[in-house]
């Protein structure tokens, strides 16, 4: 190859790059390496790209590479840097020797703090990311008000939420590529559809099967494929285990497509012979799995992470099948041309102009398992609640929880002397952040913390409490179905979202809409209300306890026909 063909290959591959046509520009990195395999930057893009696209593996052996061979090159400190960010992803423990060693070789590299913040996050350091992420905002940085925002979310740590959610929603910003998974977390439907199809907008048209494609089924079975991360347990497989044993297999072939870990458990062993076939993806990138795809003829693909972190939205955009629909793990448009549908209903989506997506209204669109744990009596002595309290518990994830959500929670307590809130926290520094904000408020003696138990126990304990307080603009999904199967009311304050409106969703399913509020004043006074009428109280909990054999919420067979019938009518 003369110098000039080399210098225009380079040149052609960065401008690729520079477009956000990965595919073409690791194409063309692949053939300048081949030929010139001396060229530390060229390896370092095609690793780079290698690993956005989903190729882990090559891509750290085209970045170890560089550290092994060429040990030389003046850029080393960011191949310390992608490396972090590859192993953060599979969760392995160099990534922070890796980010450390970035910003050790060069203090001032935005990115490599960006990572290492990132890989502290994903490691449980919280304290540690959020520093890594000021250095990175100190040195300029415009890239860190996600994964800040994500961080300070998950310990309640509430200083500057409201400023990096302005930044982050603002519609005139475009969204990095590793902050679509906040996208659900806007407080309006508007925002929410504007922010994903920025998102969407990432990805090429390079489809397999074109918009609009069918493939004839008449006379065979409909091949149905689940694609999604968590096929283990997790509260996704805790709603649909029984959903994917229900699908009648005369009408249905159903696929598994896991590109998650594969983690042992008793759910993993349930779901395997579940399914027709189960498809271990494990690391393969997502052309080749997009391929598998394809090739299986599969005719409905069902997404069950849409731009959930850790998710393989590349494999989606290439449409490997001509039915591709979001289901059930992300409460929210795609803003995606490649996403032909979504299954909901109609009240949390009511709205089929913030959807890009087809609306498939079920009556309730959950989901649940009829192998549930029966919940058994336990005493409130065994969890550290007072006999005679009135108990208020959220058992939803810290990172749902907001400054404007607790303070009302403090309020009810000041007007409750007998309540107490049972807050289930999973770290140090989230239960440090909510003490000081109790202590704030005038209720610290008031909040008891429910520290993480395994799921049976779980559903056990949740029968002590007296009411479900749920989150607000994010609300409970399985956590709200959970408190509902055990018996307890959960009060919710509906808003304009679909994540917003799923408990609401749920208490019209078990017959109780009136436990669904519009706005802060009611939501407050529901509370308080039913916390003083205990006759009104038991009455509620009597309708729950029979709603479990009765409600149509807690009907695994009745569901997965209306679910099949749809499907059906889709690719008809």
């Amino acid at each position: 190859m003369s110098n000039i063909g080399r210098e225009d290959l380079f040149r052609a591959a960065a401008e690729a790059q520079g477009k956000g046509d990965l595919i073409a520009a690791g194409s063309l990195y692949s053939r300048f390496v081949k030929a010139n395999p001396g060229v530390p930057e060229a390896w370092e893009q095609l690793g780079a790209i290698l690993a956005e696209l989903g190729n882990l593996g090559e891509a750290e052996h085209c970045l170890r590479g560089i550290l092994q061979f060429m040990g030389g090159y003046s850029a080393l400190h960011r191949v310390h840097g992608h490396l972090c960010w590859i192993y953060a992803l599979q969760g392995r423990s160099e990534a922070l020797t890796h980010g450390r060693e970035a910003v050790r070789l060069n203090p001032r590299f935005e990115g490599g703090w960006l990572n290492l913040a990132n890989a502290l996050s994903l490691a449980g350091e919280p304290q540690e990311a959020i520093a890594a992420f000021k250095e990175a905002a100190a040195l300029g940085s415009m890239r860190h008000h996600g994964g800040l925002y994500s961080v300070k979310r998950s310990i309640c740590d509430w200083e500057g939420i409201d400023e990096l959610e302005r930044v982050l929603f603002d519609p005139a910003r475009k969204p990095l590529a590793h902050d679509s998974d906040l996208g659900v977390m806007a407080k309006t439907p508007e925002a929410q559809r504007s922010f994903a199809e920025a998102c969407a907008a990432r990805f090429p048209p390079r489809y397999i099967h074109p918009i609009g494609a069918s493939r004839r089924v008449e006379g065979r079975r409909i091949k149905l494929g689940y694609f999604g991360g968590e096929f283990h347990d997790t509260s996704i497989m805790a709603l649909l285990a029984s959903t994917i044993e229900n699908h009648d297999r005369e009408r249905f072939e159903v696929h598994a497509f896991s590109f998650g870990p594969d983690i042992d458990g008793p759910m993993r062993r349930r779901l395997k012979p579940a399914f027709d076939e189960f498809h271990e993806l494990g690391a393969a990138i997502n052309e080749a799995i997009a391929r598998k795809i394809a090739a299986l003829e599969i005719d409905v693909l069902l997404d069950l992470n849409g731009y959930l972190k850790g998710n393989r939205t590349g494999v989606i955009a290439r449409r490997p099948a001509p039915i591709q629909i979001g289901y059930l793990g992300w409460p929210a448009t795609t803003g995606a041309p490649f996403m032909d549908a979504i299954i909901a209903d109609p009240i949390v989506a009511p709205e089929p102009r913030w959807f890009s997506e087809k609306l498939i209204h079920l009556d309730c669109y959950m989901p649940t398992d009829e192998r549930k744990h029966e919940p058994s009596p336990r005493k409130r002595s065994e969890f550290g609640l007072p006999n005679d309290a009135v108990v208020l518990c959220s058992m939803n994830n810290t990172w749902k929880l907001d400054a404007e959500m607790m303070a009302l929670w403090c309020e009810i307590l000041r007007e409750l002397p007998e309540a107490v809130l049972w807050q289930a926290v999973r770290t140090p520094p989230a239960e440090r952040n909510l003490r000081e904000f109790a202590r704030r408020h005038g209720v610290a003696d008031r909040l008891i913390i429910a520290p993480p138990v395994p799921y049976d126990e779980h559903i056990d304990r949740s029968r002590l409490a007296d009411i479900a307080l749920d989150t607000h603009p994010y609300g409970g999904h399985t956590t709200s179905c959970d408190m509902l199967w055990a018996g307890i009311p959960v009060v919710t304050r509906r808003g304009e979202t679909f994540a917003s409106s799923v408990a609401t969703s749920l208490l019209h399913a078990v017959g109780l809409p009136e436990l669904s509020t519009s706005s802060l004043a009611e939501y407050k006074a529901l509370v308080i209300a039913l916390s003083r009428d205990k006759p009104r109280l038991h009455a509620v909990k009597r309708q729950l306890s029979s709603a479990r054999r009765s409600s149509k919420l807690f009907d695994s067979k009745r569901y997965t026909k209306a679910l099949e019938a749809k499907l059906i009518e889709l690719v008809s």
